[in-house]
Order: structure tokens, then C-alpha cells, then sequence
């Protein structure tokens, strides 16, 4: 994967598909955006229309508030994403957790879906709590297996 220049233009634009994202995926107008996050609206909306680059502290208290992979399109500048921290929910049956995201996954790609055997970004927007869960349910076992 080819990544982009590390630029302010760059940035702004990550920021920007990061503030797109929130809204629509918890239908958020830049005011509420902004009241969870610790700001003002017109912050929110100077950086949606990248005229600003975003506040670092702003950045990860967006992680903070909506979770793991909440700035992975900034992250990704540096070729990097966010990984949950292992919970201790996961440490006695991690297993529940990937058969609940495995399961969305084929229900999903089932025939009769909304994108038929392909995923559609609907549909992984609506999946997107269970695939997390299973993803912090496999960093935890990989966390036990390193305390090996």
C-alpha cells in the first residue's frame, strides 16, 4: 500500500475524511460534533473544510470518545493504524467476539444482502461495532501469547 506524502495539505484532508466519517456515521452536525469532542463548532467546521489543521489533543480525544480506528485515516499518513489495547472483557472468551464479527461478516455477503457477495461501505459502516470487538478479541490473545 502506497501511502501519501506526509504534508499539512495531506493532513487536513485525513482530518477532514476523519470529521466526514463521524457524521455520518452517528449523524452528528458539526455542533455535536464538537461538544464531544471538546471544541467549538467552528473549529470542527474549519477543519472539515480543511481551512485549519486540527489540535493533536483534539485528534485523540476523537479516538478517545469514538474508539480504536476512529483516526486510522490519519494514522494512516504513516502507514500505521490504531489497535486496540487488550481488555480484560476478551481475556476469558475471545472467541465470542470473532464468531460474532465472522458471523456479520457472512450475513453480509449473503446473496440476498443489500451488495449481494460484496460488502457494500453500508454495510460495513452498520457491522463496524462487531468487527471491532473481534478485532480487540484477537489483539488480546495476541497480547496473552506475547506475556508468554
Amino acid at each position: 500500500m502506497t501511502s501519501k506524502a506526509i504534508t499539512a495539505d495531506a493532513y487536513r484532508e485525513a482530518v477532514c475524511e476523519i470529521i466526514g466519517d463521524l457524521r455520518r456515521a452517528h449523524g452528528l452536525a458539526d455542533r455535536q460534533l464538537a461538544t464531544r469532542i471538546g471544541c467549538s463548532a467552528s473549529t470542527v467546521r474549519n477543519a472539515r473544510n480543511r481551512l485549519t489543521s486540527l489540535d493533536p489533543a483534539l485528534l485523540l480525544r476523537i479516538e478517545q470518545e469514538f474508539g480504536p480506528g476512529a483516526i486510522d485515516p490519519v494514522l494512516a499518513l504513516g502507514n500505521a493504524r490504531a489497535v486496540p489495547l487488550p481488555q480484560a472483557n476478551h481475556a476469558a472468551n475471545p472467541l465470542l467476539a470473532l464468531v460474532a464479527a465472522l458471523h456479520r461478516i457472512v450475513e453480509a455477503q449473503a446473496r440476498e444482502s443489500e451488495g449481494g457477495r460484496q460488502i457494500t461501505r453500508g454495510e460495513l459502516r452498520q457491522i463496524l461495532p462487531s468487527l471491532r470487538e473481534g478485532r480487540s478479541a484477537l489483539d488480546s490473545l495476541i497480547a496473552r501469547a506475547g506475556d508468554c
